[in-house]
C-alpha cells in the first residue's frame, strides 16, 4: 500500500468503528468525506472497497455472534456507500456533461453544414482540414480534395500579402480582422469574399485558425454599380456647371442697360450681382480647380464660397501627398460640401473647422460650435437619419469609407470621415489611376 492508502485505512477504519458504535450522520459524512479525498488523491473505486473490506474485517473480528455479525455487516454497507457517493456524483456529473457536449456538437455540426457562408478550418500552417458544404460550393472543392488544400494557395496572387496578414495575426495570437480578397475557385474563376478569421490556441500554442468567408459578388457589382452611377452624376453636375458659367453669364452679360433707357438703369447692378451669383454658385457645383488642382484648393474655394454666401467662418487645415483618386477626391469634396449645407440649415453655429489629411488613408472631420443635437434620438426615429447625413453616408461607402457622428446638445457637431488604404487603392485601380 501507498502512504496515503495507510493514512486513509486507518481513518477508514477509525470512521467505521464510531459509525457502528452509534456514530449516525457525524460519521456518515466521514465516510463522505474519505471518499472524496480518494478521489482527491487519484484512486478509485477499487481502492475504496480495499479500504472497506480492512475495515469490515477489522470489526467483525470483534463480534461474538452471528447476529452481531449480520448488524455488522449491513451498517457498514450503508457506510461503504456513502463513501462512494463522491465518486457517484462525478460519474453522474461527467455523463451530463457528455450528453451537453454531445448535444452542443450535433447543434454545432447542423449549424456547420447548414451555414450559407463557407465555415473552413486550418492547420498552423495553412492546411484547410474542414470545410462545409457551402465552402465546397463556393470553391468548387470537395471535403476528399482538403488534404492537398492551402488556404495560401486558394488565395488570388495579387492578394496574398492580405493572406499572411491574416495567418501572422493568428500565430501572434491576436484576433484577426476582416479581410476582403479574392477566392479562385476550382475551375479558376474568382469569387470575392470577406473573411473574418480568429487563432485556434491550446495552452498558447497556435494550432490552427477557423474562419467565415462570405460571398461578396453582388455587394462588388452594386457597388461598381454606384461607382459608375456617381461618375455619371458628376458629368451631368459638370454640364450644368459649365452651362451656368458660360451660357446664363454670357446672356446677362449681352445686355447693355445703357440702351433700356433710363428707367431700367438700376437694374444693371442687380444683372451684375446675378451674374456673379451664377458663376459662384457653378463654380461650387462643379470646381475646376478640383479636376485640375485638386481637394485641398477645391476645399478652400468651397470655404470661401460658402463663408461669403452665409457668413460662416471656416477654417481649412490638410495635408495631402500628391493627388488621391478622382471618385476619392470628389467624394471629400461633396461630403464637405454637404456638410456645410448642413451646418447652414440646422446648427446656428459661427465657426466651422475643416481638417483632413490623407497618408495612405484618409481622416478628416468637419466641427461646428452650432446648438448640436442628440444622435441616438435622430438615428432612433422612424426613417433614422436626415438626408443630409444619409447622402454623407452612402457617398462615403460607396468608396469604403466610413462616417461616425459626435454630437451633444448645445456643444456642436463633428463629422469624422475615414478612407481606408485597401478603399483607396481599390478606387484607384478602378479608374485606372497611375
Amino acid at each position: 500500500m501507498t502512504a496515503t492508502l495507510y493514512d486513509l485505512s486507518d481513518q477508514y477504519i477509525g470512521a467505521l468503528r464510531d459509525y457502528l458504535r452509534g456514530g449516525g450522520e457525524t460519521s456518515l459524512r466521514q465516510a463522505y468525506e474519505l471518499g472524496r479525498r480518494a478521489m482527491v488523491e487519484g484512486l478509485g473505486v477499487l481502492e475504496i472497497t480495499v479500504l472497506y473490506h480492512q475495515a469490515l474485517a477489522k470489526a467483525l473480528s470483534h463480534t461474538l455472534t452471528a447476529t452481531e455479525n449480520t448488524r455488522v455487516i449491513q451498517a457498514g454497507e450503508t457506510f461503504f456507500l456513502e463513501s462512494l457517493a463522491p465518486f457517484e456524483m462525478t460519474h453522474r456529473g461527467f455523463q451530463e456533461t457528455n450528453t451537453l457536449l454531445q448535444d452542443s456538437d450535433e447543434r454545432y455540426r447542423e449549424l456547420f453544414d447548414n451555414a450559407s457562408d463557407m465555415v473552413f478550418f486550418t492547420d498552423a500552417l495553412g492546411r484547410i482540414t474542414a470545410m462545409n458544404p457551402a465552402g465546397e460550393r463556393l470553391t468548387g472543392y470537395s471535403s476528399s480534395e482538403l488534404p492537398a488544400l492551402n488556404l495560401i494557395e486558394m488565395i488570388a496572387p495579387r492578394h496574398a500579402r492580405l493572406a499572411d496578414e491574416m495567418l501572422q495575426c493568428g500565430t501572434s495570437g491576436s484576433e484577426s480582422g476582416n479581410y476582403e480578397l479574392d477566392i479562385v475557385a476550382k475551375d479558376g474563376h474568382i469569387v470575392p469574399v470577406e473573411i473574418g478569421s480568429r487563432p485556434i490556441l491550446r495552452d498558447g500554442v497556435l494550432m490552427g485558425v477557423q474562419g467565415i468567408a462570405r460571398d461578396i459578388s453582388e455587394t462588388k457589382l452594386a457597388q461598381q454599380a454606384l461607382y459608375r452611377l456617381n461618375e455619371a452624376l458628376e458629368e451631368e453636375v459638370k454640364r450644368i456647371a459649365h452651362a451656368l458659367h458660360d451660357e446664363a453669364g454670357q446672356m446677362l452679360a449681352s445686355e447693355d442697360p445703357q440702351k433700356l433707357g433710363k428707367k431700367i438703369l438700376p437694374v444693371k447692378d442687380v444683372l451684375f450681382e446675378i451674374e456673379e451669383q451664377l458663376r459662384r454658385l457653378s463654380h461650387e457645383l462643379r470646381p475646376t480647380v478640383l479636376d485640375d488642382f485638386g481637394i485641398l484648393p477645391a476645399l478652400n474655394f468651397l470655404a470661401e464660397g460658402v463663408s461669403k454666401r452665409t457668413g460662416l467662418e471656416i477654417h481649412v487645415e490638410s495635408s495631402f501627398e500628391g493627388r488621391l483618386a478622382p471618385a476619392v477626391e470628389t467624394t471629400l469634396y461633396r461630403v464637405t460640401q454637404e456638410a456645410l449645407n448642413n451646418v447652414h440649415k440646422h446648427a446656428r453655429a459661427k465657426n466651422v473647422w475643416i481638417r483632413m489629411q490623407a497618408n495612405g488613408e484618409v481622416h478628416g472631420s468637419i466641427r461646428d460650435d452650432g446648438i448640436g443635437f442628440d444622435v441616438n434620438a435622430v438615428c432612433g426615429r422612424c426613417g433614422g437619419m436626415g438626408l443630409g447625413l444619409r447622402g454623407i453616408q452612402e457617398r462615403l461607402a460607396a468608396v469604403g469609407g466610413k462616417l461616425v457622428i459626435n454630437a451633444v446638445p448645445n456643444q456642436g457637431t463633428t463629422l469624422l470621415v475615414s478612407i481606408p488604404k485597401r478603399a483607396i487603392e481599390k478606387a484607384k485601380n478602378m479608374f485606372n489611376m497611375d
